[in-house]
């Protein structure tokens, strides 16, 4: 059913969550596990011009980081991992990829949010891949 499946990190405890239910998916049907960050460029574009390299190097070292670390946990030699950390606006890109890689289901986490809030939003990422994506997403709500 799913050959690929991909687990966008920004470094939080949300994705740290995902990563469970990402390699269960991978583990029970045989899929590669994709993890990436993106690094926003909206973030580098707002920077003052002289702070530039070094808020993109921050991001840049923050990406890996949080991709490095959970591919750490996976301890699973059976399950193939893919890291990648793209840069631009981060739901275009882990939509991008997705199409890019072939996925066939995206896991994501989401912050933990209480009443209304949590009715409300999902998390602008997650919430703008949940309603643009064209293939399976599994949102792991760690509240």
């Amino acid at each position: 059913m799913y050959d690929s499946v991909l687990l966008p990190t920004d470094g939080s405890d949300g994705a740290v969550e995902a990563l469970d239910h990402a390699h269960a998916a991978a583990t029970a049907y045989g899929a590669d596990l994709h993890v990436v960050s993106v690094i926003d460029r909206r973030v580098v574009l707002a920077a003052d011009a002289d702070e530039k390299p070094d808020v993109r190097a921050r991001l840049v070292d923050e990406a890996s980081t949080a991709v490095e670390e959970l591919r750490a946990r996976i301890d699973d030699p059976d399950v193939s991992v893919t890291t990648a950390t793209p840069e631009g606006v981060p739901h275009r890109e882990i939509l991008s990829y997705a199409e890019e890689a072939s996925i066939d289901l995206l896991v994501l986490g989401t912050h933990a949010r209480t009443g209304r809030e949590k009715r409300l939003n999902l998390g602008s990422t997650t919430e703008r891949v949940v309603k643009k994506a064209d293939r399976p997403v599994l949102v792991v709500d760690i509240s």
